[in-house]
């Protein structure tokens, strides 16, 4: 600016030298007005106005023979420039600026001068409407930084004054169990941007506009801007708690303000008791519609089911002495768990049938259902053929996926459950167990207002499921009280039913007892043998499938894909997996899927009818079950009932039991009664029977196992006769009885509409899904393994009163920690394990099953440690099963009230 003054005076003093003489300035005059004007005069004086350009004022000498206009004009006549002092131009710097501004009282305008640099620049940068960074940094370079800074701290406390505020309410002080339960992110998130901005807009901004990041900072600072604005913190000292955190694990965290204390999360869980109650009740009860309300009573609905077993559990002190002892707690978990699958269609008021009137061979399999459980071995046959042999892998997607049933869409929800209670009770005592049951019924069943000793009747009736002992048990408890009067006082209003884990625990060890000797380890193509062969240690026979029964099942599901391999390498004569057999499909790729599922079915058929179906041994049972049943009804027909005896059609003699008529009539009148069982004759190769039953009982037990996992209630029920079976000739004789009761709940003593959804509701499911189904009692061991967790985090401090308080709130806690996940989209860790690869074990023992030629049939030959072995459907005495079916109807029919 200082160059352009002087260059510009340097051009205009050139410019007046030039033209001095010519140039005539006329200076223009305000002419004077001849009013005189009066002065008025006021307090404050009037100030000249000074001009931007200013000449210096001198006094003007008129020179001589100079003419006076008329007018008051005057000419001027231009001075010499030598005798005319310079122009000085006067200008504002950029460091000052003037403001004009209005008072606020007066309205009058003011100017003030800004002389104040950094000041200067702000009022520049305000003045500029485009430019507002640049006022801020402007701004942040002048005093007033501290004074903002200030100011924006007193605005954060107010904003976080009214969002920690009682009247507000906020999401952050609600801790009921509710709203731990259901607590949003995104709805706190909106809630500190509504009630606070300029707060949510730092937690963004330090959280790099992270949401999670910024909401759960917030919840921090507030926690301790306010003890009450807690909720996040009681969310994770609830998830601490149930992971089995200690105390000073949660009072450190608690101590960074990341959860409250552990002494506080351990009362907040009087609260989540609650939510469990409210939980409990949905399960158990239901509205009534107004048509079928019934007045004074209250109506449960029999849309759940009751599981329970025992918790057992022995704590040694550190150091015993006389009063500080080894303590043994017994403890009954009670489970409830709803029914996914119901008919309301079916009749619910009378029992399918008479128990005592119906025939034996109702309880044998029939036709249909021995070809139904063929054709499930096939499907089973062909997953392991097109998964491990070359040729067939194809084929895969030809075969169905799975078994599929009319309830598919049901069993793959998720399951819906809660835990009852924990009582101080014990299933091993029978006084017990009778409080036990008493308890269900009070809790569970419905009654009458009206009436406090339970001596209405009540048609409602609740499945009670669990192991085979506690079936037992509850059932003896029942017979104690069988004299009662009404079907409450006689505790009838529960129905046993032995649940799908300890039926697989027993047909495993069956097979395990039957095929599994360690004096056979030396003899090739047996299952000790096999063991050895590839070093499965984890493997110890029958002694130890109930408490190893993982490992125990995957050892027996391996050794039957050996054996399938097996036969079919023996049945396409081939020597190795990867060969192609000679009647292979041709032109693989222009066959219709039809015709694949034609030719892998038919293989999978071979296999089963020449290797596993040495001799149709059920349908010879079922001739003669009904042989049986005819005679035993032509017995009856030979009773007289006003004589009390039994009266011989021909000689009209009188005998008083069934065994004097029937020893009668064969001896004097030559009636043929076939009451002896032959047994097989000798010269069979008892080593392909040894082969042929092993892998019909293997597949009978993968079979049990995918309906449970599919929740196949009718797959479920069908195998059960062929088990039946099998525990008569394994003398198993509790878990025998408890099937044949189970078959006589479904086919006599229940409604229809009860004993369907008996059946079908088997199985739970955790996750949701196709094949993702459990048996109801594994869910059990589930819940016990839990409530045994809590037991030992609590350490030398639990009590019945502090367990049954963590068993009742583990699942409010567990759906706080899933609903915490799912706001973080966190994928919820799975509970099932990897799948292993065994092929190479698979194929080592097809190789030892070849060179063991356990796939041919060598009539005479047999194992030294199984000698003569014979199929177990072959050894059963059918006259003793009949007797022992008859004899079990007639005690179901006065123990059972149907």
């Amino acid at each position: 600016m200082d160059a352009l003054r002087r260059e510009k005076g340097e051009v205009l003093g050139s410019l007046r030298d030039k033209h001095a003489k010519a140039l005539l300035l006329n200076i223009a005059r305000t002419p004077k007005s001849k009013d005189k004007r009066s002065i008025v005069h006021s307090p404050t004086p009037r100030k000249t106005k000074k001009t931007l350009f200013t000449t210096p004022r001198k006094e003007h000498i008129e020179p001589e023979g100079q003419a006076m206009q008329e007018d008051n004009q005057r000419l001027v006549v231009a001075t010499p420039m030598e005798t005319m002092k310079p122009i000085t131009i006067k200008s504002f710097t950029p460091s000052k600026i003037k403001v004009v501004y209005k008072t606020k009282k007066t309205k009058n305008i003011r100017t003030k001068l800004v002389k104040d640099c950094q000041l200067g620049e702000l009022v520049r940068s305000i003045a500029i409407h485009n430019a507002p960074k640049r006022t801020i940094r402007a701004m942040y370079n002048t005093p007033l930084k501290d004074v903002i800074n200030n100011h924006i701290m007193t605005e954060l406390k107010q904003e976080i004054g009214k969002l920690t505020s009682s009247v507000n309410r906020s999401l952050l002080r609600q801790i009921d169990s509710k709203s731990l339960a259901t607590f949003s992110i995104d709805r706190v998130n909106e809630e500190i941007q509504i009630w606070a901005p300029l707060f949510h807009q730092c937690m963004l901004t330090l959280s790099n506009n992270n949401l999670m990041g910024a909401t759960v900072a917030a919840c921090v600072m507030l926690k301790y801007n306010n003890k009450h604005m807690s909720a996040l913190q009681h969310i994770i000292g609830q998830i601490l708690d149930h992971g089995g955190a200690t105390d000073d694990t949660i009072d450190t965290l608690s101590k960074m303000g990341m959860c409250v204390t552990a002494s506080s999360s351990a009362k907040r869980k009087h609260h989540l008791l609650s939510r469990q109650q409210q939980h409990i009740k949905r399960l158990l009860t239901e509205p009534v519609k107004e048509d079928e309300q019934i007045t004074g009573t209250h109506q449960l609905s029999k849309s759940s089911d009751i599981i329970g077993d025992n918790i057992d559990i022995t704590r040694s002190p550190s150091q015993m002495s006389v009063d500080r002892r080894r303590q043994s707690w017994h403890w009954f978990l009670l489970v409830a768990l709803e029914k996914r699958v119901q008919d309301p269609t079916l009749d619910d008021t009378h029992p399918i049938a008479d128990i005592s009137q119906v025939e034996n061979s109702l309880f044998i399999p029939n036709l249909e259902e021995s070809a139904f459980l063929e054709g499930n071995f096939i499907h089973h046959i062909m997953q392991v053929l097109v998964k491990y042999v070359d040729s067939l892998k194809r084929y895969k997607l030809c075969i169905p996926e799975y078994i599929s049933h009319p309830h598919l869409n049901m069993s793959c929800q998720k399951s819906d459950y809660a835990i009852i209670d924990l009582l101080d009770k014990c299933e091993n005592k029978s006084e017990e167990m009778i409080d036990i049951l008493q308890y269900i019924h009070e809790k569970c069943i419905a009654r009458s207002d009206s009436d406090n000793d339970h001596d209405t009747p009540s048609s409602l009736k609740r499945v009670f499921g669990g192991d085979v002992l506690t079936n037992e048990r509850a059932y003896s408890a029942q017979l104690a009280l069988h004299n009662g009067m009404t079907e409450f006082s006689k505790l009838q209003c529960v129905i046993h039913r032995p649940e799908g884990l300890h039926r697989m625990m027993n047909l495993l060890l069956f097979i395990y007892e039957q095929f599994y000797k360690v004096s056979s380890a030396g003899e090739p193509g047996t299952l000790s043998h096999l063991r050895n062969t590839i070093r499965r240690i984890d493997v110890h026979g029958p002694e130890e499938v109930i408490q190893k029964y993982r490992s125990h099942y995957a050892w027996m599901d391996d050794c039957l894909d050996s054996f399938i391999l097996g036969a079919y390498m023996d049945l396409m004569g081939i020597k190795d997996l990867q060969d192609e057999p000679v009647n292979h499909q041709p032109l693989f790729h222009l066959l219709s899927d039809q015709d694949k599922y034609t030719y892998i079915h038919g293989v999978a058929k071979d296999i089963l009818d020449k290797y596993v179906k040495i001799a149709d041994d059920v349908d010879e049972i079922r001739e003669k079950t009904c042989a049986l049943d005819a005679e035993a009804n032509q017995m009856k027909d030979l009773f007289d009932s006003d004589e009390m005896k039994y009266m011989c059609p021909n000689c009209n003699k009188q005998y008083k039991t069934n065994g004097g008529i029937k020893r009668h009539l064969k001896k004097v009148h030559e009636f043929s009664f076939d009451t002896e069982d032959q047994l097989p004759t000798s010269g069979k190769d008892h080593v392909a029977i040894y082969r042929a039953s092993f892998m019909k009982c293997a597949l009978l037990l993968r079979d049990t196992n995918d309906a449970y996992k599919m929740g196949d209630g009718n797959r479920v029920t069908t195998n059960a006769k062929f088990q039946m079976l099998l525990s008569r000739v394994g003398k198993h004789n509790k878990y025998q009885l408890w099937l044949f009761r189970y078959l006589a709940y479904i086919k006599c003593i229940l409604s229809p509409k009860m004993a369907y959804e008996y059946m079908w509701n088997c199985s739970a499911n955790l996750q949701g899904g196709i094949g993702k189904n459990i048996p109801n009692d594994n869910l059990l061991e589930i819940m016990v393994q839990t409530v045994k967790k809590k037991i030992y985090s609590q350490g030398a401090n639990a009590t019945y009163t502090s367990v049954q308080r963590a068993a009742l709130t583990t699942q409010i806690q567990e759906e706080i920690k899933q609903n915490l996940q799912t706001q973080c989209n966190k994928k919820q860790s799975g509970s099932r394990r990897p799948d292993a690869n065994k092929t190479s074990d698979i194929l080592e023992m097809v190789t030892e099953l070849n060179n063991a030629k356990i796939f041919d049939y060598i009539p005479g030959r047999e194992f030294n440690s199984f000698p003569g072995f014979i199929d177990f459907f072959s050894r059963i005495k059918v006259v003793d099963l009949h007797a022992w079916i008859t004899e079990n109807r007639e005690r179901l029919s006065y123990e059972v009230l149907s």
